[in-house]
């Protein structure tokens, strides 16, 4: 890494303390909180709202942090449990620092693990946005004492946008830079939908960004064309990424950044590489008047000025798509901790900033997001 390089993780996780909801929620919610318990055979597993969590098999919680672990590590087992499996930094905010200090990373912007998870299995609007309060003031309190280098941004849920508009601006007030949703919600309503409107007027009010972070999805919900891939976990983790691209071309779909210009939206943990054959297929079909979606301008406008895109550091195409869509809407991202991508990511980051001009690589390693953030 070169010299005072600025480096932001502009998606980094932490795993939660399993007494937040019960700490943070409002009393009315207390019984209701998120828990983890422990069954008859010692495997933990998590309930929410009162009942078990089905989405999520008993005794794997252990590796919600197994990033770069070897498979026999990942066995369940009473032994190995969510605390005692946590990895170095990714549940305590004085160890995180040591680490970002080790990996010779700046600030990074934090995202939920649990927080994840529960959206898919709850759909019971107020205790979802309650528990979304409960997560985002946690959140803030576990940044507030880092000076400015982990960076929070809240959970919000499209079940109820006036609770949504209201958390914002409070979590903004907060500490906050920036809020996530899911790329589902259980009415089904596309997220460029006008009912979102006042929410996205929010957003650009405030002046900060409006990300899609993947999620677990309730299986209704989920595309599922095949009915003998429920087992392999390579392929969902392969095919997870278009829940939030589906969700973010629904912006386009209804106009969505003419209506608000000075919205800023990001896709998270998604990949990069696909914005390429995007730009190219969005404007293909803009140019065609019966195919054309209600914008003033080709979908690339949009992409270029009002969009942003986290790409893992080991995508070997983003040196090349840099110059195509712009330097200026890319950023990098580790995962960190979760077992999806593996432990090099620092390695694969300099192999990455290696293939592009040194102002590229800047602005990919932390001058983009630290402008977009505005930290």
């Amino acid at each position: 890494m070169p010299a005072n390089q600025l480096t932001i993780d502009a998606d980094g996780h932490i795993l939660e303390s399993a007494q937040l909801w019960d700490r943070y929620l409002e009393d009315k919610y207390r019984a209701r909180a998120i828990k983890l318990k422990v069954d008859d055979r010692g495997l933990e597993y998590l309930e929410y709202d009162g009942r078990p969590a089905q989405m999520l098999r008993h005794g794997i919680l252990h590796t919600l942090g197994a990033m770069g672990r070897p498979a026999q590590q990942l066995i369940p087992s009473p032994e190995r449990t969510y605390v005692n499996s946590a990895p170095f930094g990714s549940m305590d905010a004085k160890e995180r620092l040591q680490l970002l200090d080790t990996d010779g990373i700046d600030k990074a912007i934090l995202y939920p693990t649990i927080g994840l998870l529960w959206e898919a299995e709850v759909e019971d609007p107020e205790i979802t946005n309650a528990y979304c309060r409960a997560y985002n003031r946690w959140i803030a309190d576990f940044c507030r004492d880092s000076g400015g280098r982990l960076i929070p941004v809240a959970h919000l849920s499209l079940s109820d946008i006036p609770a949504a508009i209201a958390e914002l601006e409070r979590a903004v007030k907060d500490g906050c830079r920036g809020a996530f949703v899911a790329p589902f919600n259980h009415a089904r309503r596309a997220h460029g939908h006008p009912d979102h409107a006042p929410l996205f007027a929010k957003f650009q009010e405030l002046d900060v960004p409006f990300a899609i972070h993947p999620t677990f999805e309730p299986p209704s919900l989920a595309s599922r064309r095949f009915t003998d891939l429920t087992t392999s976990i390579w392929y969902h983790q392969v095919m997870a990424c278009h829940a939030a691209q589906t969700a973010f071309t629904t912006l386009f779909s209804f106009g969505v950044f003419d209506k608000f210009p000075n919205l800023k939206a990001v896709v998270l943990e998604s990949g990069a590489g696909w914005i390429g054959y995007w730009v190219d297929r969005m404007d293909a079909l803009y140019e065609v008047p019966i195919n054309r979606a209600p914008l003033k301008n080709p979908p690339s406008h949009y992409i270029r000025t009002q969009c942003w895109f986290s790409a893992d550091p080991d995508e070997r195409a983003i040196a090349g798509l840099l110059r195509f869509v712009g330097e200026d809407r890319f950023f990098w991202a580790s995962d960190f901790p979760h077992a999806d991508h593996g432990g090099r990511y620092m390695h694969e980051l300099q192999e990455l900033l290696a293939e592009m001009p040194a102002s590229a690589g800047a602005k990919l390693a932390g001058h983009n997001v630290a402008a977009l953030y505005r930290i």
